[in-house]
């Protein structure tokens, strides 16, 4: 008998349905206050004089998503209905979700749940301004290849390929690229890890950001219902990951290829960034001129030198009367009815509505908002200044200043680092963490634990720019025997000795789980690789039986896995040559032994001739130069003969 056609028919694929984009318009941190004013919904503040939440829904309009819920505080309300007004015909479905009383993502999560609008698996953006250039098709479809192959792969976290300002750290399963180790809450760049841990081939990353963006099963969300004290996505990935044994679910990372870009603004100065980076082009095709489509009454242009002008059918009135800024001016953004001086010079920076600007007056790397007016001679960088702002002749505006609405800057404050300055006092009864001080007719604002506006905390302390300059500021310290080392590196190298003596004590000198004490010491600690090569070998010089050459050449040789593991590139063999040179330095009985030394982990095949010689370039210390002059010159000869070997050889 012949079986019926049909059943030689493929069964249809049942599609999934695509996700839904839950796009949080609100910002729950307290050093947003002094721009609470003129933009209470995060969602709406202007990135290159666009709200950032156009910039969110241009990219997202080029996935999958076709229902997007904005979801937002009930005194915001009337923002997102706004939104909503000029995005709706963008998708399918476009929901505004009002939750009153909140004041985390979480409580916002908590209420979607309470009314069963969270269905299937979703896409979380946790802050408005999260920006990106692709559209994310591979990173979606791992993501349900992950859902189909175990339910419990509950959540993927979007991480982008670019090093950390914060210097942050994740553990990962290299293989499968679950997620393994995630900071605490006030430690974003220190990692618990046990030993066990690099057995199970866990990679630790500390040159992913992330995006903002997760993709999540429902189970994400009752997460949150089900604890209410977790205010964020990173508790629910904690909680999952202390619970392991119990939950049975995973967490899952995935990393954008280098060529896609993604960023997110979280304190002032990923805001001023983020401006500097859209300027620059860098998530093309999302750019300035083409985030407002939406909106027919607001039209951009975009000029060279990447000069962005807005208009509203005049033109943008500039002193020269001509559109064009001067030649010093370049990745600008200007509102409607800017007056700017030919002389001014302007760098990466976003200027507000009828802001005037006068001659002379430099601005770089900074926020200016709209109506306000800079005197001449002025000096501008890294700042947020907001709205109505009066900036008076041949002021040097402090840097990471934050200058809020109304305020006309008295000159008698530019001393002061880091100064949030307010027109009136804050109310501490809605703000709780922060305080303010009445001066010189205005009011400075701290927070009450004396973090910095500017910057979030890492750590529990603020983490300062690497370019400010020393502050003369009540409570700072300069400790009378600082040699140059922090504390967190010289408590590496004290553990690393620690761990090097037990090791030479024990009977049984196993070298893995030696490099596994000093795995987990660089973590603890927080220590670069710079920091890691050098101090290894400090503190191996220090022990006991390298108090003779032959005794660390025996050590060298017995220990040879410990070196191969970290001295495999030319950077960290030349910060072992510096540990070597320190030890020159400060004891004079090594001194002798060096050349020695040196030459006998070249025949080991510890160092290459090119660390050496690029070493030997830098010695200071004229003692250590010329005892080293001999193994040099050996050197280049050797690599002089190679030359002409090789020479001879291509002429046969």
């Amino acid at each position: 008998m012949t079986p019926p056609s049909s059943a030689f028919k493929k069964g249809v694929k049942k599609e999934e349905p695509p996700l839904t984009a839950v796009v949080i318009l609100d910002a729950f941190d307290q050093r947003f206050a002094p721009i609470q004013e003129s933009y209470p919904c995060f969602g709406t503040f202007p990135i290159c004089n666009v709200p950032a939440i156009n910039f969110v829904l241009s990219w997202l309009m080029r996935t999958e998503v076709k229902n997007v819920m904005l979801v937002v505080s009930g005194l915001n309300a009337e923002h997102a209905e706004n939104v909503k007004k000029e995005w709706k015909l963008a998708f399918t479905e476009f929901t505004v979700v009002a939750c009153d009383a909140v004041t985390s993502v979480g409580d916002c999560m908590r209420e979607l749940v309470n009314r069963e609008l969270i269905t299937g698996d979703f896409m979380l953006i946790s802050n408005p301004t999260a920006v990106i250039n692709t559209n994310l098709v591979p990173q979606i479809q791992e993501f349900r290849k992950r859902r189909r192959e175990n339910a419990d792969n509950v959540m993927t976290l979007l991480y982008s390929n670019r090093e950390n300002p914060e210097r942050s750290l994740l553990g990962i399963n290299w293989e499968t690229n679950k997620l393994m180790l995630f900071p605490a809450a006030n430690s974003l760049n220190q990692l618990k890890a046990e030993k066990y841990h690099f057995y199970e081939g866990v990679d630790i990353r500390r040159d992913l950001t992330s995006t903002g963006i997760a993709f999540c099963s429902r189970l994400i969300a009752t997460q949150f219902s089900d604890n209410f004290d977790f205010t964020g996505i990173d508790d629910v990935v904690r909680e999952i990951l202390s619970k392991d044994d119990i939950l049975g679910m995973s967490v899952h990372i995935e990393v954008l290829p280098t060529k896609d870009r993604a960023f997110y603004a979280y304190d002032y100065e990923s805001l001023v960034l983020l401006n500097t980076l859209m300027l620059e082009r860098w998530f093309y095709p999302l750019v300035p001129e083409r985030a407002n489509f939406q909106d027919p009454t607001r039209f951009f242009t975009a000029n060279p030198r990447n000069l962005y002008l807005e208009e509203d059918g005049e033109e943008i009135c500039l002193k020269a009367n001509t559109w064009i800024l001067g030649d010093q001016c370049f990745n600008v953004s200007l509102g409607t009815k800017t007056k700017i001086s030919h002389l001014a010079q302007i760098r990466n920076s976003c200027i507000g509505s009828h802001t005037e600007i006068s001659k002379n007056s430099q601005i770089h790397q900074s926020i200016i908002g709209k109506n306000c007016r800079i005197g001449e001679n002025c000096r501008i960088e890294w700042a947020f200044i907001g709205d109505d702002v009066t900036i008076p002749d041949g002021t040097h505006v402090p840097k990471e200043a934050i200058i809020g609405n109304g305020v006309v800057f008295p000159k008698k404050l530019a001393g002061i680092p880091e100064l949030t300055l307010l027109n009136a006092a804050l109310n501490e009864e809605k703000f709780e963490k922060l305080s303010s001080e009445a001066r010189e007719g205005c009011h400075v604002a701290r927070f009450k634990h004396g973090g910095s506006f500017w910057r979030r905390a890492v750590n529990g302390k603020t983490i300062f720019g690497v370019d400010d300059e020393p502050s003369d500021s009540v409570g700072s310290t300069s400790g009378e025997d600082d040699d140059g080392i922090d504390d967190s590196t010289r408590q590496f190298h004290d553990e690393v000795f620690e761990s090097m003596e037990k090791t030479l004590e024990s009977n049984n000198q196993q070298m893995r789980n030696l490099i596994l004490e000093i795995n987990s010491s660089k973590l603890a600690c927080n220590v670069t690789m710079d920091d890691v090569a050098k101090n290894v070998f400090a503190a191996f010089l220090e022990l006991p039986n390298n108090e003779e050459l032959k005794g660390t050449q025996e050590l060298i040789v017995s220990w040879r896995d410990l070196f191969g593991n970290y001295y495999k590139t030319k950077r960290c063999q030349i910060h072992l040559l510096l540990a070597v040179e320190d030890r020159y330095n400060a004891v004079e009985g090594f001194r002798q032994r060096v050349p020695a030394l040196v030459h006998f982990m070249y025949n080991n095949d510890i160092l290459d001739e090119e660390g050496i010689l690029e070493w030997a370039e830098s010695i200071e210390t004229a003692t250590l130069k010329s005892s080293m002059q001999k193994i040099v010159d050996w050197l280049n000869q050797s690599e002089e003969e190679d030359e002409e070997e090789e020479e001879e050889s291509d002429e046969e």
